[in-house]
């Protein structure tokens, strides 16, 4: 870890940051590094966790919202989100070949999976900024305004998630043992 960074648990961590981990230990059966960390401020783990249930309203299906997260997280190059989410993503019944697809920054043979693709990547990596040509692309491939705003609550939910990996160097859960993933390594820290 990095930044002198703690992994907290309900004994070390902020009073209003033990409860929410301990309703996520309830939910999952363990605390994930990622919430441990962000334990350290009350604030971040509850924006992250609400966020969190806040994408499930989304409009996506489990798999649309996964394979969104995951062309979010290749454009951050979170390494840690990458191996957990694509161990999500199977849990979910995505397709593994558009899994490693989107791990090796491929296109996915899916037309609508490839607009989403696409699109959430864009709005990553333009930070909001896209074209109405990517807009009436996204929509012509069968989504409409709800998910082009649906994309954001996603990349908020991921931007928290993925900037905190970086700052901290946040170590892999044991759950994500063989999903490990090597980033691109385009992105890279101004001294």
């Amino acid at each position: 870890m990095r930044n002198d960074f703690t992994l907290h648990d309900t004994n070390t961590a902020p009073t209003a940051s033990a409860e929410i981990l301990n309703g996520v230990q309830e939910a999952w059966g363990f605390v994930p590094n990622l919430h441990r960390i962000l334990a350290e401020s009350p604030a971040a783990l509850e924006a992250y966790s609400t966020l969190w249930g806040i994408a499930e309203k989304t409009g996506f299906t489990a798999q649309e919202r996964n394979l969104a997260y995951l062309a979010i997280i290749y454009e951050n190059e979170c390494t840690y989100c990458m191996a957990g989410h694509s161990n999500l993503s199977r849990m979910a019944k995505v397709d593994p070949e558009e899994i490693a697809a989107i791990r090796e920054g491929r296109p996915l043979a899916d037309a609508k999976h490839e607009a989403l693709r696409q699109f959430a990547a864009k709005v990553t990596t333009q930070r909001g900024v896209v074209s109405e040509t990517d807009v009436a692309a996204f929509k012509a491939a069968g989504y409409d305004n709800r998910a082009v705003l649906d994309v954001l609550v996603l990349a908020a939910t991921k931007l928290i998630s993925n900037y905190a990996n970086h700052l901290a160097d946040t170590p892999n859960d044991a759950f994500m043992k063989g999903a490990e993933w090597t980033a691109p390594g385009r992105l890279k820290a101004v001294a």
